[in-house]
């Protein structure tokens, strides 16, 4: 059994975001396992993606490069990770088979991060770092969509 992560406090709020994250899998897991409708999953993942992950990779990039510096291997990483979810998400179509695959893409996404990225970035942060992101990074906060609740 692996150990929990302890994760820096500076980078707790991008952490608190990615467990929404990995709620949507769950969400997501949920609804194909009640046999619900296709659409409907796919309808809240589109909803998701617009305003709640898109802003937490813009979010993400933009304060993590400024405490790795914008060309560093760590932010190239993190970059091409995130392509990879938009990839996946602009090829989603309402199909069990394309939410099983989205499923997977997201927690895998958010797994590398917290056990591979974050485990790093932590590693590095200066006392400047630690300052900049006490002071700048704030989580955002998450609105639950509850015109369709399928997952319960």
């Amino acid at each position: 059994m692996s150990r929990p992560l302890k994760r820096h406090p500076g980078l707790q709020p991008l952490s608190r975001e990615h467990h929404q994250i990995l709620l949507l899998g769950f969400k997501i897991r949920q609804g194909l396992r009640k046999h619900i409708e296709a659409q409907r999953i796919y309808d809240y993942c589109s909803w998701f993606f617009v305003n709640y992950l898109q802003p937490h990779f813009e979010n993400e990039e933009f304060h993590l490069a400024k405490i790795t510096g914008p060309n560093s291997e760590l932010i190239r990483r993190l970059k091409v990770n995130h392509q990879e979810v938009k990839a996946a998400f602009k090829e989603l179509k309402a199909s069990r088979i394309d939410l099983k695959a989205f499923e997977k893409v997201i927690v895998s996404h958010v797994r590398f991060e917290e056990r591979v990225l974050f485990e790093e970035i932590q590693d590095k942060l200066t006392d400047e770092d630690i300052y900049y992101l006490r002071n700048h990074l704030q989580e955002q906060k998450f609105q639950e969509h509850l015109q369709d609740v399928f997952w319960q």
